[in-house]
């Protein structure tokens, strides 16, 4: 989610993820379908039917772009026509990016929450680390949640038999204009049920998400000695960061690994994979595009202007908001300049529009689209679609009055209006809805929308219209990783390794210890170790499907 933090954004975005763990599942039963060797079906996607009765300020479009929101609707419209549940007791495993919530038998909210829902809730909470192992651990202990938040495939293994012999297909559903019968949910786009597709079948409801990918975000305090972060090439880039950097500033963050995904993007390289004109796939590092923006990173590194030493991510934050840092790397636009709004209210990040180089165009790399998919455990049809009732509820858009409930609660109890007419959590609300909620939005949300409220500090609006500004650019120039609402068993069992390896091999590199010389022998090595095999399984995918 927008506020997730440092560690996920690493792990769910487009870039290579430090120290991804390879998780293995266990009670999924023998007889599960491989994914790798399954004949994909053509599936067809649920028809998308955009959310018409809230205008927003700043329209969104097809290719990505955000709705934006400058004010706060000033009447709200029901988006679900009656309460979904059946007054069953339900269980839901999703993950929380807070503190956790007052429990439920001194909650008032949980208990309203009840009722709105009508069913019995008991939410099993995994936090932010440790979400892998709880999520283990409960398919490991037989009896499946009736919801289970799947995070994007980042080292959780056998996800294919998990689905296949335990969760509810839902494609007959929701498919085509099935998903009518659930209007929050049709109001997500193709690109986001794309990510809940594997054997050909659709699995669960999205997670939406901001559709850019990782930018850097600079402190213009910092910048506006070299007039701005802007640049219209890497030489350009090279002396503004050594101009900004000196005393107790330095231009950039140490993560190189960032550093050389985002300047990837300048470069040309692709987003993750790399789709060849004879169908066959290129993973994004094995590329000249990419060895060079590393070459580059060296020679940032070399210029010393790199933060030195390792702080903590979060602390990277703090440190740019104070000046000892330029730039750090962010999720998507909106976190780049939501984050330093937090660490400093009158701080306006600016976002880097990716420059070409190296006689080539920049490719901005789309995010993935969402943070995974809730799926939902095997029933009758009767109990299926009265799930599937309760996370329409819960895709409720912004504009709504089952939104407003979900996000704040109850007016006068959980929030009050502010001066602008945003609400705000009082006390209450921060303890009894905030933990509960981000537990709610991980399960599924309504497609993400800039909303003035979501940024700290008096220039709010003016945030909304940046960021959206930034978004405008940088589609421009964004290419989709082709290989969304596709699976690779290989790909689950050898991404972590590959990833750790690469990671550990990029600071090597960046730090002298090891030559770019041995950039490319070690993925010749690896081509032998799974990636070739990551590739195949994937061509196959996206050829069994078009």
């Amino acid at each position: 989610m927008p506020g997730m933090s440092r560690r996920t954004f690493l792990s769910l975005s487009t870039a290579v993820a430090a120290g991804a763990a390879a998780t293995s599942l266990t009670g999924c039963g023998s007889s599960a379908t491989k994914t790798g060797e399954a004949a994909s079906a053509k599936v067809k996607l649920p028809s998308y039917v955009p959310f018409g009765k809230v205008k927003p300020d700043l329209a969104p479009n097809a290719k990505g772009l955000s709705a934006g929101f400058l004010s706060y609707p000033e009447e709200l419209v029901r988006s679900v026509a009656r309460t979904p549940g059946d007054g069953s007791k339900i269980t839901m495993l999703t993950e929380i990016w807070t503190q956790p919530p007052t429990p439920k038998d001194s909650n008032a909210y949980w208990k309203k929450l009840d009722k709105e829902l009508g069913v019995e809730l008991t939410a099993i909470l995994g936090t932010d680390p440790g979400y892998e192992e709880k999520f283990s651990a409960t398919v490991a202990g037989g009896d499946l949640p009736d919801l289970l938040w799947i995070p994007p495939n980042q080292g959780i293994q056998h996800i294919a038999e998990l689905l296949e012999a335990k969760c509810a297909d839902i494609t007959e559903y929701v498919s085509g204009d099935a998903v009518k019968k659930y209007p929050n949910l049709a109001a997500m786009t193709p690109a986001h049920w794309k990510t809940a597709v594997v054997n050909g079948k659709i699995w669960g409801a999205p997670v939406p998400y901001p559709a850019l990918g990782q930018v850097y975000g600079g402190n213009p305090n910092v910048w506006e000695k070299a007039d701005g972060i802007q640049s219209s090439g890497p030489e350009e880039f090279l002396d503004k960061c050594k101009e900004v950097t000196g005393g107790k500033t330095w231009a950039l963050e140490p993560i190189y690994v960032n550093a050389a995904s985002v300047l990837s993007q300048c470069f040309g390289a692709p987003n993750k994979w790399r789709r060849n004109k004879d169908g066959s796939l290129t993973w994004f590092q094995d590329t000249d595009e990419y060895e060079a923006a590393l070459d580059f990173v060296i020679k940032l590194k070399k210029a010393g202007v790199f933060y030195p030493g390792n702080p903590k991510m979060a602390d990277a934050y703090i440190k740019m908001a104070q000046g000892a840092i330029g730039a750090c790397v962010f999720a998507n636009p909106f976190n780049a300049r939501k984050d330093t709004r937090v660490q400093d209210p009158g701080l306006a990040a600016e976002i880097l529009i990716p420059f070409g180089a190296g006689g080539r165009k920049p490719n901005h790399h789309y995010h993935l689209g969402t943070i995974g998919y809730t799926a939902i455990k095997k029933g009758d049809e009767k109990r299926v679609r009265m799930l599937l009732r309760v996370l329409d509820y819960l895709a409720a858009p912004f504009g709504s009055k089952e939104r407003e409930f979900l996000e704040y609660g109850t007016e006068g109890e959980d929030f009050t209006y502010d001066k602008n007419g945003f609400p705000s959590r009082t006390k209450q609300g921060k303890q009894q809805v905030e933990g509960l909620y981000s537990g709610l939005m991980t399960s599924t949300t309504s497609p993400f929308s800039i909303i003035a409220s979501s940024f700290p500090g008096t220039d709010r609006v003016q945030d909304v219209k940046d960021v959206y500004a930034a978004e405008q650019k940088l589609l421009a120039t964004a290419v989709r990783n082709p290989t969304v609402g596709h699976y690779s068993d290989a790909y689950t069992q050898h991404y972590g390794r590959m990833s750790t390896e690469a990671t550990d091999l990029v600071n090597d590199i960046v730090s002298g210890r090891k030559k770019l010389s041995e950039w490319k022998p070690f993925w010749a090595e690896w081509k032998n170790k799974g990636l070739e095999q990551m590739a195949r399984e994937f061509q196959k995918s996206i050829e069994q499907s078009s």
